[in-house]
């Protein structure tokens, strides 16, 4: 299973780098994503999420992300959840975007879950109050946010997804932000260790950018009892 792994996600970053190429103008960069889900309750979960965004596929670390934050479900299909993320953003190879800024951010999602035959639909709805800190003034901002993601599981350990987000200024102009669109495929390894292979296309009021996401999460479960001897 580790090899059909390996195997397809070699023909995935193929196929999407060969997508990137058709728009020469825009560079292909990847994302590391490590990422904790941990169910500490029947109810309550508590994750954590670090990435590594390169602007290329190798080089020029663009934005480095920490997140943590909790999910409480309050019946079925719906949850509701609050979260903290510091970003350090580095736009230097951009001339004219300042060398090097902070940014914190609060947020707080609904979610809602529902299933249509064997497909998963999650859908997500997020306001996120962003506090941008440059030269020591802070700026606050706010997004909304709604994305849809449907999931299909097939072969026992896989799935295969594909979503939509779109970001919205709020009080700002203009409305519109930004939009990623998405697809990927995950292997489940264990119940502890899921991983995930991706494409997103980042469309912004301007140019693309196209990025591979590559991801590893755990997932441990402290609500089972654990046995004796």
């Amino acid at each position: 299973m580790l090899k059909r792994f390996i195997s397809i996600s070699i023909i995935f970053l193929s196929i999407t780098s060969a997508i990137a190429q058709n728009a020469p103008e825009d560079e292909l960069g990847i994302w590391y994503i490590l990422a904790t889900n941990s169910k500490v309750s029947e109810k309550l979960s508590i994750q954590a999420q670090t990435q590594f965004r390169f602007y290329e596929f190798a080089s020029e670390l663009q934005q480095f992300k920490i997140r943590t934050g909790a999910k409480y479900r309050i019946m079925e299909g719906l949850s509701v959840g609050v979260g903290y993320a510091y970003f350090r953003n580095d736009f230097s190879y951009l001339s004219e975007t300042p060398p090097s800024f902070d940014e914190h951010r609060i947020v707080e999602d609904v979610y809602l879950d529902h299933n249509i035959g064997n497909v998963n639909v999650d859908h997500r709805a997020r306001f996120e109050n962003r506090f941008i800190v440059r030269d020591q003034d802070t700026e606050t901002r706010h997004w909304f946010r709604y994305m849809v993601k449907l999931s299909y599981p097939f072969l026992d350990r896989w799935n295969a997804d594909v979503y939509n987000e779109i970001w919205l200024n709020v009080g700002d102009e203009p409305t519109f932000a930004q939009n990623w669109l998405g697809f990927g495929v995950g292997y489940k390894f264990s119940d502890l260790i899921k991983s995930r292979v991706g494409y997103q296309k980042i469309h912004l009021d301007g140019p693309d950018f196209d990025r591979i996401l590559i991801g590893i999460t755990f997932t441990p479960d402290f609500t089972k009892q654990t046995s004796t001897p």
